[in-house]
């Protein structure tokens, strides 16, 4: 089987396990944004997207560290449970910090407590993710995803409805039980498959601090690089909401949230798919076939975005303001342009910048998704004051092309070289 025919059997079970949690957050988006109100909505938006931003930082180099290493790791089921304690331990230290600074700034003892809970069992959830993709587990996703999305959902509206809690409390003890259900099941299912790995044979085991070393080395940088990725998608809404106020910014989020995760119901399996291949074929010496696949994911997504727009401008931003309870003015729809626009240039530029994790260059990517967010901070400090609204999803559209522009001039050289290279070896 070809690297784009696995991509493409395995892209289906991804779509199948994103579609699913995706339909389900379209429908959350404009009922807990009825049910909390713009300002409410968005103040929830603001803190579970830094939740999510601490996340990728605290966690972001355990989790791409796993995929990166582990098809070169003889014993399966040592590197998977050591994995899982180190995330655990590591991210139970962390949380202590993270819960006094959110109480203190908040100055809620109880929502430092859920927020930092979350934090360890969303990490938690990254690593078995990252395990069972290793593992090419695609179709045990989907209910993963299922389970998690529905059930947040579920207790979501049991505790603001009938409960009758506060919102924050109520949101977030929902996002923390998805979470761990999640957990659950993926760790049984990923237990399961690395049992059947090395059946028959005593593979040499790891030790823990020789594995934080290499994750460290490896995943490191890339936790910084989450911190500046997520940062590019947190700045706009907080610039907005300093400058223009929390109506406008509610509204703003709303367009952005579903935007974004109407395009990730498509992209998400490609990037979700594309690593685990390409890691595996990478070290077996197929560059050709990633070149030919990497071509072919870019072209295709170049198409959705031309198709995105087109449709959006000409009936589907109705529809979308229609849900979001939205006026249908010219300002807000030239603004969920831009996040679509935004959203497209972004998940191109992650396809493109997989030839730097191949090569262990996270350093490389840490310095120039900096670049591009200090490129984006630098246009909300000159023309957030004077600008009207159009600027913030412009300076999000900004840095996602800065950084499109940045990863694509040194591997498109490369990948060419190395085309050429293979053609020559061939003939």
């Amino acid at each position: 089987m070809t690297l784009f025919n696995r991509f493409k059997k395995d892209y289906v079970n991804y779509l199948i396990s994103v579609i699913i949690p995706v339909c389900i957050n379209a429908l959350s988006i404009p009922l807990f944004k009825r049910l909390l109100g713009a300002e409410k909505y968005g103040r929830f938006a603001i803190l579970f997207n830094a939740l999510l931003l601490l996340t990728a930082a605290l966690s972001g180099w355990i989790t791409q560290s796993v995929i990166r290493h582990f098809p070169t790791t003889p014993s399966k089921a040592n590197f998977f449970k050591k994995t899982i304690v180190i995330t655990f331990s590591t991210q139970l230290i962390f949380a202590i910090p993270v819960f006094l600074t959110v109480w203190q700034v908040n100055n809620d003892c109880i929502l430092g407590f859920l927020f930092s809970v979350a934090l360890i069992t969303i990490s938690v959830q990254f690593s078995a993710l990252a395990l069972s993709q290793s593992l090419f587990l695609s179709k045990k996703n989907i209910f993963s995803e299922f389970l998690r999305s529905s059930s947040y959902l579920i207790i979501a509206i049991i505790l603001l409805v009938w409960a009758g809690i506060n919102y924050l409390y109520a949101l977030f003890t929902a996002t923390l039980f998805s979470y761990a259900l999640s957990v659950i099941y993926l760790l049984y299912q990923t237990r399961l498959k690395t049992k059947e790995e090395i059946f028959g044979h005593t593979p040499p085991l790891l030790k823990y601090n020789e594995l934080v070393k290499k994750f460290l080395r490896y995943g490191g940088p890339l936790s910084m690089w989450y911190i500046f990725a997520y940062l590019m998608t947190l700045a706009d809404k907080y610039f907005m909401q300093k400058n223009i106020g929390g109506e406008i910014q509610g509204n703003y989020q709303a367009v952005f949230d579903f935007a974004s995760k109407s395009i990730t119901l498509i992209i998400s399996p490609v990037i979700t798919s594309l690593f685990p291949l390409l890691t595996s074929a990478y070290e077996g010496e197929k560059k050709s076939e990633i070149v030919i696949l990497l071509k072919r994911i870019l072209l295709i997504e170049a198409g959705a975005l031309v198709v995105a727009v087109i449709v959006y401008w000409w009936f589907g931003y109705r529809i979308l303001f229609s849900l979001l309870q939205i006026p249908p003015s010219l300002i807000f729809k030239q603004i969920g342009l831009l996040c679509i626009v935004g959203t497209f240039i972004w998940q191109m530029a992650i396809v493109v910048h997989k030839r730097y994790e191949l090569k262990m260059q996270s350093r490389q990517l840490m310095v120039m998704a900096a670049a591009a967010f200090g490129l984006q901070l630098t246009l909300y400090l000159l023309c957030g004051n004077k600008a009207g609204s159009l600027i913030y999803p412009a300076g999000y559209v900004v840095a996602a092309s800065a950084y499109l522009f940045l990863v694509s001039f040194s591997p498109l050289v490369k990948f060419v070289k190395m085309k050429m290279h293979t053609k020559s070896e061939l003939l």
